[in-house]
Parts: structure tokens; sequence; C-alpha cells
């Protein structure tokens, strides 16, 4: 283009640039971007206060293409300027053109970007942290790093989210320790931010968010470990999906499912062969098995958790009958019948929760429990009962035959037996064997005797109101007392 040429665009431009419709200053103003265009600077100033935020925005992004930092207070003005545009959408578009234009400069903007971060004004520190973090470098690494800590919590997001983008393992510490911030939304955003992060010191931060007391930061805790993707965070996930409450474990099967990864050691290859749907796989795994099978009890899939209850009762571990019988509660009936299949399968073993749940107000949970009495046999259970009752030294005194334990402890587990065989008495009488019946009605009473102690009425399992339970279920069946 020629001198004469040039000249005639420039006043072309000129005359769009006052014209009184906004579509045509807006052409003008983009027009005049261009790299080294520094003879544009001066024309495009006056637009920053344009009174149409488009043409502020067509200013502001053709002085980034310029790329001169003479440019950079322009463009912090610019931001300040954005609370005098009464459209919300149009000044948070200006902002975010300045804020772009500013990391265009690159480290000659990072002074003027620093001195921004001094001020009060919300909204100019938090478009002066997203610049700084296109910009990068190690003196705005730890400068965002300190900014993590504002007082604001807006800018403190800004500022992770900036640090993510513009360091490397160098944001981890940082955003570690945002985790500890008594503010939620800020753990959260630091949780969100380390998902972003591979390395191991960013999994072992986010693992330990896994038992934060607020629920959006366990959320983001699991979303970030699903996003890392390695097998430490799979690792971690599957923690949480043993150790976490029914919402954790549910985040965590669902965010085990949404990577690929290898399992290492029992409970893993439990967990990937459940999450997989090869529930006959996880037996093989023993006692490893069954937590991971207990927290797949939570999972939104009826299939599921009706495979998870089916193969605890392959697996037959004693310690999973509370978790079996709450199923019972489960919505599904096929999962109820699986729950009852399963505590059968314990065996005597499930006699507390068979138990406890035939005397539940639901009728349902009643039902399920009577399912597994009857698979066991009511005198199995019974029979379990009073061997917990036969606890200490057989003794008599006056007259009368007792227990005698020495623990308060050995006291204890007997009152609980006596409440369960009187549950058991009270509420299946009819199926208890008659012979299982008089080893109920001659049940001693249980004695606390300890070393240099004097015994008192609290140190005694007095068993008259079962021995008379039973005699009346014996009376029912036409057997009478001796």
């Amino acid at each position: 283009m020629s001198g004469i040429e040039r000249t005639v665009v420039g006043l072309f431009t000129s005359f769009q640039l006052k014209s009184r419709d906004a579509a045509t200053r807006r052409r003008a103003a983009a027009s005049l971007g261009s790299r080294g265009r520094t003879s544009a600077i001066p024309v495009l100033t006056p637009l920053l206060e344009d009174p149409d935020w488009g043409v502020r925005q067509a200013a502001i992004e053709s002085l980034g293409r310029i790329e001169d930092a003479s440019a950079a207070p322009l463009l912090v003005a610019a931001i300040t300027g954005a609370d005098r545009v009464p459209d919300a959408d149009g000044a948070t578009a200006v902002r975010a053109a300045a804020g772009e234009a500013l990391g265009r400069l690159g480290p000659a903007a990072v002074p003027v970007l620093l001195e921004a971060l001094r001020g009060r004004h919300v909204k100019l520190r938090e478009t002066a942290i997203g610049a700084l973090g296109a910009v990068g470098g190690p003196a705005v690494v730890a400068t965002l790093g300190d900014m993590v800590a504002d007082d604001r919590s807006r800018v403190r997001q800004a500022a992770m989210t900036a640090l993510v983008r513009a360091a490397g393992p160098e944001a981890v510490p940082a955003l570690s320790r945002a985790l500890a911030h008594r503010d939620p939304t800020t753990r959260r955003c630091a949780a969100d931010a380390l998902g972003t992060r591979h390395e191991s010191a960013a999994v072992d931060a986010v693992k330990a968010a896994l038992a934060d007391p607020d629920r959006t930061v366990r959320d983001a805790a699991v979303r970030a470990l699903a996003s890392i993707g390695t097998a430490e965070a799979a690792s971690a996930l599957v923690v949480g999906l043993e150790r976490g409450d029914r919402d954790l474990q549910a985040a965590s099967a669902a965010a085990l499912k949404s990577f690929d990864w290898t399992p290492a050691g029992a409970a893993e290859r439990v967990v990937h062969a459940i999450l997989h749907g090869r529930f006959d796989e996880t037996t093989a795994q023993g006692a490893a098995a069954a937590a991971p099978l207990v927290a797949m009890l939570a999972d939104r899939d009826p299939s599921m958790r009706r495979g998870a209850l089916e193969a605890l009762g392959r697996l037959a571990e004693p310690q999973t009958a509370q978790a079996i019988g709450a199923a019972f509660r489960d919505p599904e009936a096929s999962v109820r019948q699986a729950a009852a299949a399963a505590l059968a399968a314990l065996g005597a073993a499930a006699a507390d929760t068979i138990v406890e749940a035939l005397g539940d107000r639901a009728t349902t949970v009643r039902a399920s429990a009577e399912q597994a009495l009857s698979a066991i046999g009511a005198g199995a259970v019974a029979t379990a009962l009073l061997a917990r009752l036969a606890v200490g030294q057989p003794t008599r005194h006056g007259g009368t035959d007792l227990r005698v334990v020495a623990t308060r402890d050995r006291l204890d587990q007997a009152r609980q037996a006596a409440d369960r065989l009187d549950a058991l008495v009270r509420h299946a009488a009819a199926k208890v064997p008659v012979e299982v019946l008089r080893l109920v009605a001659a049940s001693p009473d249980v004695m606390l005797l300890e070393p240099g102690q004097v015994p008192d009425d609290s140190d005694r399992a007095g068993l008259e109101a079962l021995r008379e339970a039973a005699w009346e279920a014996l009376g029912r069946r036409g057997v009478t007392r001796a």
C-alpha cells in the first residue's frame, strides 16, 4: 500500500470513528489492531470510554493485538472504567477483553498488573490475576501463590485458576494449603484446581479432602481424582468407596467407572471386578472383599446392590451382618430378598441382626427378617443366643442357680443375649422348638462378682421375665411346668 493509500485509509477510519452509528465505530476500532502499530494507540484511547460497550471491547482487542507495553495502563483503566457500563453483560465482556489483552502483552505488562493487585477494586484484581496467569513466569507464580490466601473469596478463586494456568507442579503446594481454608468454597475450588495436576503430591492433597465436612468439597475431591486418573488416584477413590458415607461411596464408584485403571492388591481387585459386574470373582479375595461389597450396597443401580448381596452371602463374613440387614429397607423387593438370603448364609452369626429386624415397624423389614429366620431356623438362632448366655462359672447360691462372671463386659454380653432371646420368644415363639424353649426357661441369672467388690442389684442380670416368656410359650404348646 502506498503512502497516499495509507493516508486515505487513515482519514476514512478517522471519519468512521466519529460516526454516530456504534456498529461503524466498532468496525473502525477493530481495523486499527495490528501488531506493532503503536501510532493507533492514541486514536484508540478515547474509545475506551465510548458509550457503546461493544466499541470499548473492539478498541481493547485492538490494543491487545498491537502488543505494546504502553497500552498496559490504558487496559487497566478500562477494567475499572467498565464499572460505568450500565449493561452488566457488557461490563463483564469489557473486563474479559481487557484481561485477555493484558495477557497478550506478556512480561511487559507484569509491573502494571502487580501494581493493580495492590488496590481494593475486586474486579480489577480478579482480571489482573487472570492476565498474570496467561503471562506466567516465576515471579507471577509466587505472587499468585500468595493471592490464594487473599481475604476475598472471589480473588482466591481467580488466583487458583490462574495459578493452574501459569504453573506446573509449582502450583500444588499453594493449592494444597487452600484445602485447609475455613471457607468451603475455597476448599472446593482448590480441589477442582488440583484435579488438573497429575503429581503424587496433588493426589495426596485431594484424597485428604474426601473426609472434608462439607459435601461439595468431598464431591470436588472425587471429581479431581477422577480427572487425575492415575493408579494413585484410583487407590484413593477405593478408600473413599470403602470408608465414606453413602453419598461418597456412590460418587466414588461412579468416578472409578469413568476411567481405566489397573487394580493393585486384593481390595482393589475386588472393586474393579464389582464395577465391571463380575461379582463371582470377588469371593476369591476372601475377607478383603467384605468392605468393597458392603460399600456397593449404596449404589444407585438395584442390580449392583443385589449382586453385592449375593456375593456377601457366598463370602459369609459375620462382620457384614449389620450392613446386610440394613438392606431390608431397600425399596426393591429383589434386593430385600437377596439380603434375606445373604443373612441366612451367615447362619447363627446373623442372630442379632435378624432378631432386631423382627421388631421393626416396617412390614417389609419384618417380612425379610422372617424369611431369613425361616431359612436358618428359629431353633438355631435361639441356641446361638443361649450359648452367649452360658458365660462365667455356674454356681448355686441360696438355693438358686447362678452364673458368675468377673468383668462387666461379660455381664453386658449376657444382658444383650437375654434381650435378643426375649425378643425372639415374643415375635417367633411358635417357630422355636420345645426343647430349646425348655432351655430358655431354665436359664439362670448372671451375677457380676469382681474381686474385692460387694455386688449390688446393678451387678445382676435377672432373667425372670425371659424365663416367664418361655414358659408362656411352652404353655401355648401344651407343656406345663413340672
